[in-house]
């Protein structure tokens, strides 16, 4: 019995995003035997530092990403409730197999939906250039006559590409304009959790 060919690609997309994450973070993947999580990986941004000689890797911010092969609207409503509680920035990663780049989109709009206008009935996710994207413009949302969210649509702002021949000190600035991008993110998921709604919106990155 022969394998399938898209089975066997989506798992070099995966090992290759792997790779191309693990170069700003320490990759953790979920067990997703049975269930779809919502995410691929689980990363945490490292700090690089040079103690005694040696370079040392430190701990900074945390975030959840999917992986994708195309740049293409994301159907999500079978992930609301996760986006809905997840505590972590959420990215959208896109690979390019010929480059050997990961593409990385932003979900910092994702937690400001929901205290604005509710879980949707529907949801979708939409990979843009950043210049798509203003802090007026983040999501279109229609809503019944009860004023109830019946769909909405996510736009997500590409903030950078991370290559397999980037340099190593290109990818250490990398990481830390994306640790500076998820801090802001902490601050908005915390300002949600606390119930204070004052959101810190502007240029990704």
């Amino acid at each position: 019995m022969g394998q399938l060919a898209g089975t066997r690609i989506g798992w070099e997309n995966e090992h290759l995003a792997t790779f191309l994450l693990s170069r700003i973070s320490f990759v953790a993947n979920p067990i997703t035997v049975a269930d779809d999580i919502g995410s691929d990986f689980f990363c945490t941004l490292f700090e690089s530092r040079t103690k005694n000689n040696a370079e040392q890797l430190f701990p900074r911010n945390s975030f959840a990403i999917q992986i994708k092969s195309k740049e293409e609207t994301i159907q999500a409503t079978n992930k609301i409730q996760y986006l809905d509680k997840l505590e972590l920035p959420f990215f959208v990663g896109v690979i390019d197999r010929d480059k050997l780049q990961l593409r990385i989109y932003s979900g910092e709009y994702v937690p400001i939906l929901f205290p604005l206008y509710g879980a949707p009935l529907e949801l979708r996710l939409s990979p843009v250039p950043a210049a798509e994207v203003k802090t007026t413009g983040y999501c279109e949302v229609k809503q019944d006559q009860h004023l109830v969210a019946v769909d909405a649509l996510i736009r997500l702002p590409f903030i950078m590409e991370i290559g397999a021949d980037e340099s190593r000190d290109d990818i250490l600035k990398k990481g830390q304009e994306l640790s500076k991008l998820c801090s802001r993110m902490h601050d908005n998921i915390s300002a949600r959790t606390s119930k204070e709604y004052i959101f810190k919106l502007g240029h990704p990155i």
